[in-house]
C-alpha cells in the first residue's frame, strides 16, 4: 500500500486534474499555485483563502487569510491570529510561508451550528478493480480553530454526532447527504487514481458549507486511519479499514 518515492505529492496536481473532471469539478475550490498575483487576485475575489504546503501532510503549516474592513486582513494559523495592514499582507504571509511552495485556495465555511469548523474524512479502498468506500467519519476543529486534524487539536467524530448534533439534521437529510458524499469521493478517487494506478488506497477530505453544497478539498494519497478512525469511540470503521485494506492486497 506505501507509495512509492517517485509518486508526485502535489496537491495543486490532483486539484488541477480534478477542476479538468466535468463529473467533479463542481465540487473543487479554486485552486491555484502561491504567488504575489495569484494571492492578490484570490484574496480579492473570495475574500478568505487557504494556503497549504503543496506536499504538505496533518494540516501542517496551513494558514488562513480573511480580508476585513477597513483595508485590514487576519492571518490565523491554528487557533492564533493576527491583523495586518493591507501595505504589509503580503510581506508578512510570504515570511510565515518562509518560501516553501504552496497553493493557495478558496475558503469554503463548513461550520456547525455553533461555529466550530468541520470536515469529513472518506476512505476508499480498490478491490477487484472498483472503488469502495470504507467509511466516512466527521472531523471537528477545536473553537477558534481553522484546522480539523486530530494532532492539531480536531476530534474525529461519527457521521451520526456531526450530523444530528452538530448540523441539526434529520434523519432523511443525514442519508441524501451520505449519498451525495460518497458519490463525489468516488468520482474523484476514479479520477485521481489515473495519476497514481499502482495504489490502492484514497481518502478524500470534504466539506459542507452553509448551503449543504458539498466540497473536495484534496484527496489523500497517504491515507492515515489511526489519528481519524482509530480515535473514534466506536472502532468498527477503523476494523473495517483494516479488513478491507487486507482484501485490497
Amino acid at each position: 500500500m506505501s507509495i512509492k518515492k517517485h509518486h508526485v505529492k502535489s496537491k495543486l496536481a490532483v486539484a488541477y486534474q480534478l477542476l479538468h473532471t466535468p463529473e467533479v469539478s463542481v465540487h473543487i475550490p479554486e485552486t491555484e499555485l502561491f504567488y504575489k498575483k495569484s494571492f492578490k487576485q484570490m484574496i480579492k475575489k473570495h475574500s478568505k483563502v487557504y494556503l497549504k504546503p503543496d506536499r504538505g501532510r496533518k494540516s501542517r503549516g496551513v494558514l488562513r487569510v480573511e480580508r476585513l474592513k477597513g483595508n485590514r486582513f487576519k492571518i490565523r494559523s491554528g487557533s492564533r491570529s493576527k491583523y495586518v495592514n493591507h501595505k504589509y499582507i503580503w510581506t508578512k504571509v510570504n515570511h510565515m510561508i518562509k518560501d516553501k511552495r504552496y497553493i493557495i485556495q478558496q475558503a469554503i465555511d463548513s461550520v456547525t451550528k455553533d461555529g466550530r469548523h468541520f470536515d469529513l474524512r472518506c476512505h476508499l479502498v480498490r478491490i477487484h478493480g472498483k472503488w469502495k468506500v470504507c467509511g466516512i467519519c466527521g472531523r471537528l476543529g477545536e473553537r477558534g480553530s481553522v484546522v480539523t486534524t486530530s494532532h492539531l487539536g480536531g476530534t474525529p467524530t461519527s457521521v451520526e454526532k456531526l450530523f444530528f448534533r452538530h448540523l441539526n439534521y434529520s434523519r432523511r437529510k443525514k442519508e441524501k447527504m451520505i449519498k451525495i458524499l460518497e458519490k463525489c469521493a468516488v468520482e474523484a478517487v476514479n479520477n485521481v487514481s489515473r495519476m497514481y494506478p499502482n495504489l490502492k488506497e484514497f481518502a478524500v477530505d470534504m466539506g459542507i458549507d452553509t448551503k449543504s453544497r458539498v466540497w473536495i478539498y484534496e484527496v489523500n494519497i497517504e491515507p492515515l486511519t489511526k489519528g481519524n478512525f482509530g480515535k473514534l469511540p466506536d472502532r468498527t470503521l477503523y476494523r473495517k479499514i483494516k479488513k478491507m485494506r487486507k482484501m485490497a492486497r
